[in-house]
């Protein structure tokens, strides 16, 4: 639990790389550490080696893909602080996209292509923004003396979901952009947190503390039927769902770091992606690709010589009760 405490507030988490699956396989995006400094890397779901996209000796961390696939936004420190960066899914042409004395940091892509939406302390505590990209314009979207984080998009473009301190405790919000009416949709005494929309806008998965550990939960849009997929003895966190919305792929504190792990989006079928003896973590797939990803017989060329059986990952006993 320690662990994820530390990547709550700072958001500066973390080959053999294990197996992974799909045929044909889905890209997916992450953070790393392995070479000594954090990047973003590039690997897919079948396990091939990873590709450092930023390779810039400052930390760089937090990809999120544009919608078409073709750019992904990151945030570094590589120009004195932490400002967010856009780059070709190459790592080409990677360029600064916003320009503050404060920090920047949690970029994710809108739906239409045209916005980030991103957090930052430009009035001395964390809120959500958005970044018009065509423009450069900045428009701030809460502003409360809490911290609002880790943004992301509903399908349609017209609503946030993100965490928050108010209240002295970490729960999920929601907000629409275009009126700034928000709804609180976690009200248990623990910490909730990395929440990540569903593909299909019906869903909601995110980090959940019910005991001394963050496990996976899954919630309506409303906050009703909360529903626990893991219960580990460590923490489970940073989740994101695939393109169609079947699996979702997240970090998994083992051995007191972050590896990624991928499983059905009902919990099932679970298996460890990155192992790669350093700090893996804030997967993120890219959009607009089919995501057979734990299919075990290989067809249309691809082998299945890579795969594995599901992990046995041991849990606490019966799982959490919902609240």
């Amino acid at each position: 639990m320690r662990i994820l405490l530390l990547f709550v507030s700072s958001l500066f988490l973390t080959a053999g790389f294990a197996v992974g699956q799909p045929i044909p396989p889905v890209p997916l995006a992450f953070a790393s550490d392995v070479n000594g400094d954090w990047d973003i890397y590039l690997t897919d779901t079948a396990g091939a080696p990873p590709v450092n996209l930023t390779n810039h000796p400052d930390a760089d961390y937090y990809p999120s893909w544009a919608p078409d696939g073709r750019q992904l936004a990151f945030f570094s420190r590589r120009d004195g602080n932490h400002e967010i960066y856009v780059m070709d899914a190459d790592g080409t042409n990677q360029r600064r996209v916003t320009h503050h004395l404060a920090t920047d940091k949690a970029p994710a892509w809108a739906p239409d292509g045209e916005r980030l939406a991103f957090t930052s302390n430009r009035k001395g505590h964390f809120d959500i923004y958005l970044l018009f990209l065509k423009s450069g314009e900045v428009v701030g979207l809460t502003e409360n003396a809490f911290e609002d984080e880790v943004p992301t998009w509903s399908a349609d473009g017209n609503r946030l979901v993100f965490h928050s301190k108010r209240g002295l405790n970490w729960d999920i919000y929601v907000i629409d952009v275009n009126s700034g009416v928000e709804r609180r949709l976690t009200h248990q005494r623990l910490m909730d947190v990395y929440p990540a929309w569903a593909p299909d806008g019906e869903r909601i998965v995110y980090a959940s503390m019910r005991g001394i550990d963050f496990d996976l939960w899954t919630m309506d849009t409303d906050g009703g039927d909360k529903t626990p997929l893991t219960d580990t003895p460590t923490d489970e966190a940073v989740p994101s769902w695939s393109a169609d919305g079947d699996y979702l792929a997240f970090q998994f504190e083992k051995d007191g770091r972050w590896v990624v792990h991928l499983m059905r989006a009902d919990g099932s079928e679970r298996r460890e992606l990155i192992d790669n003896a350093a700090w893996a973590a804030q997967p993120k797939w890219k959009p607009n690709t089919i995501s057979d990803a734990l299919r075990i017989k290989g067809v249309g060329g691809y082998s299945s010589q890579r795969l594995s059986p599901p992990l046995q990952i041991r849990q606490w006993g019966d799982m959490k009760t919902p609240r």
